[in-house]
């Protein structure tokens, strides 16, 4: 039988070495694994206010318990000081965007009751943010009107009745890359919550981006949301009502992040390919003019 002086000291060297070995290991460099790289806090969508001085992103999180990884926003000076986390639902909020008089704050979240992603408003200097979209699908993509009193945003079109009745009745099978939906354009005014739909057909929006003086959109139109569509997809340019849509692009490469000019008299985009449209290149910028059809410059 141990004595009371040797079994402390057996005791001690257990522990101390338990210890060392988990000192060891902990400062012994070692390959990044699948769970260290999903443990990363990863930093997003930044966007800079209107007055240059504060910066909205997004932070996510990985929740084990949950099984997810959680973004929430946060406000911070163009310095990196004074960080202040703004939301924290229990699912998450992304797509910050402040409004031009940078006094309100847009977010897409889903809570409380919310079937589907809704687009909420939150006041800069505090208090609760209200819900502004109560859309029939989940919202994405959402932008600001230049002049502060509407939102745009993306949404796929609803299911119909017979097929909300099938899912009810479990009766789900489907084709592979079948189970889609057309994603549109919508407006949205910010006081009184009136919807409109811009645009609607047998083809997706993609991507979007307003002009500067909130009379046209240029934006990427695929016949298909699939990834497969991309180099299927055109820019297209139209009134910010949905009148007037012009085809810009006509080739067999995808683009991407149409961008009207401040005077919307072009509009430039990344595609990756060549000046003669030749796909699996680097991605280089071309520019085209807003109201010239297939009349295509590349820039290097």
């Amino acid at each position: 039988m141990l004595s009371a002086r040797p079994y402390r000291l057996l005791l001690a060297f257990i522990v101390f070495g338990q210890f060392a070995l988990v000192t060891t290991v902990a400062q012994t460099p070692r390959p990044m694994g699948i769970v260290d790289f999903l443990n990363l806090t990863r930093v997003t969508d930044p966007q800079l206010s209107p007055d240059g001085r504060d910066v909205l992103y997004t932070r996510g999180e990985s929740d084990w318990k949950v099984g997810k990884r959680v973004t929430h926003i946060w406000r911070a000076r163009v310095d990196g000081s004074q960080t202040v986390q703004l939301t924290s639902g229990a699912d998450g909020e992304s797509n910050a965007r402040w409004a031009p008089d940078g006094k309100t704050i847009a977010f897409t979240a889903k809570r409380g009751a919310d079937e589907f992603t809704q687009i909420y408003l939150l006041p800069v200097d505090g208090g609760e943010a209200r819900a502004l979209t109560a859309h029939a699908t989940a919202v994405s993509d959402i932008a600001w009107a230049p002049d502060g009193s509407a939102l745009y945003f993306k949404a796929s079109d609803a299911k119909t009745a017979d097929e909300k009745a099938r899912d009810r009745n479990k009766d789900d099978v489907y084709a592979y890359d079948e189970n889609y939906k057309q994603t549109h354009l919508w407006k949205i005014n910010a006081a009184s919550k009136a919807e409109s739909r811009i645009t609607d057909g047998d083809y997706s929006v993609t991507d979007y981006d307003v002009s500067a003086d909130g009379r046209k959109i240029t934006y990427q139109r695929a016949p298909t949301p699939l990834l497969g569509s991309g180099p299927e997809g055109e820019v297209w340019v139209m009134n910010t009502d949905g009148t007037s849509a012009v085809q810009l692009t006509k080739n067999a490469v995808p683009e991407n992040n149409p961008t009207i000019s401040p005077d919307a008299s072009q509009v430039l985009f990344v595609s990756g390919s060549n000046a003669r449209f030749e796909s699996y290149y680097n991605g280089r910028l071309f520019v085209v003019p807003a109201r010239n059809v297939l009349h295509l410059r590349w820039r290097a």
